[in-house]
């Protein structure tokens, strides 16, 4: 059984077809490629906040350049995920737009501008189950 989400390197699949491959959860960051989903393509390194909940229950939580705000449950029995996420209004409207590399300058820059002119509210809310696998 895995024993802690840090350090792992996960294969990670949520409702409509997000998959992750790989994700790296580290103590400070988090990194994920978006393998498969409404931004396939993505790839991001993320400061995260992470927390042992109970054994075998743990959290990571972050907060991204568009602006949303994602908190992940692990259930490492099972193998399972709960994802709580706030999608800012301009980047629910058109996913594609978040296809690329946040460690890309570029990327960050029309990023930001994007976040700038486009509508916060009202936020797309994920509330949503997933399972993962080590890789």
């Amino acid at each position: 059984m895995l024993r802690a989400i840090l350090g792992a390197r996960l294969g990670w699949l949520q409702a409509d077809g997000w998959v992750f491959d790989p994700v790296i959860v580290g103590p400070d960051d988090i990194e994920y490629t978006l393998a498969a989903g409404p931004h396939a393509g993505r790839h991001a390194i993320q400061r995260t906040y992470y927390q042992r909940v109970a054994p075998g229950i743990e959290t990571t939580a972050w907060y991204e350049e568009s602006g949303a705000v994602v908190h992940v449950t692990w259930y490492l029995e099972s193998q399972t995920s709960h994802r709580f996420g706030a999608i800012p209004a301009w980047l629910a409207r058109d996913f594609s737009v978040y296809r690329g590399d946040n460690q890309d300058p570029a990327f960050l820059e029309r990023i930001h501008r994007l976040a700038a002119e486009g509508p916060d509210r009202p936020r797309h809310i994920f509330s949503d189950d997933g399972y993962f696998e080590v890789l």
